[in-house]
């Protein structure tokens, strides 16, 4: 995972290991094959095996991904998947972020960034928030 991130120079290491809650941990190549084969996941990228991994070793529960196979995969495993309108959602019901600032950030998703993500999901994920925002105010 740190090669995808750092490696592909999406985010700085200093930045990442400036973070409280991050830990950079290593797994053997023998290990990860050993995972790969006994679960299936010749099909995944390497960083997707190595979270999936990371998650059962840990343990951590959820996983952060928008590709439907790992979402399978995960689901398989026992793991929950938890994608980007996901995180918007779950940041807006923890009150981390306005009902505007949700709005905008899963319009944002569909308007700008590479997720595929239909008009029809984004507009039922903003009815669902404010509907949750009528039923608290109520």
């Amino acid at each position: 995972m740190w090669s995808e991130t750092v490696g592909q120079g999406r985010l700085a290491d200093v930045d990442i290991l400036r973070l409280e809650s991050v830990e950079r941990t290593s797994v053997s190549s023998t290990e990860m094959d050993r995972f790969i084969q006994q679960n299936g996941l010749a099909d995944l990228h390497t960083g997707e095996c190595q979270c999936i991994y990371l998650c059962q070793q840990l343990p951590v529960s959820l996983i952060l991904t928008d590709d439907l196979a790992v979402r399978d995969v995960s689901k398989r495993l026992a793991l929950t998947p938890i994608g980007s309108l996901g995180i918007v959602v779950r940041a807006y019901r923890q009150s981390l972020i306005t009902l505007a600032d949700a709005e905008h950030a899963i319009n944002q998703l569909y308007d700008i960034s590479s997720l595929f993500v239909t008009r029809a999901i984004v507009d039922l994920a903003i009815e669902q928030l404010r509907q949750r925002t009528s039923r608290d105010q109520g």
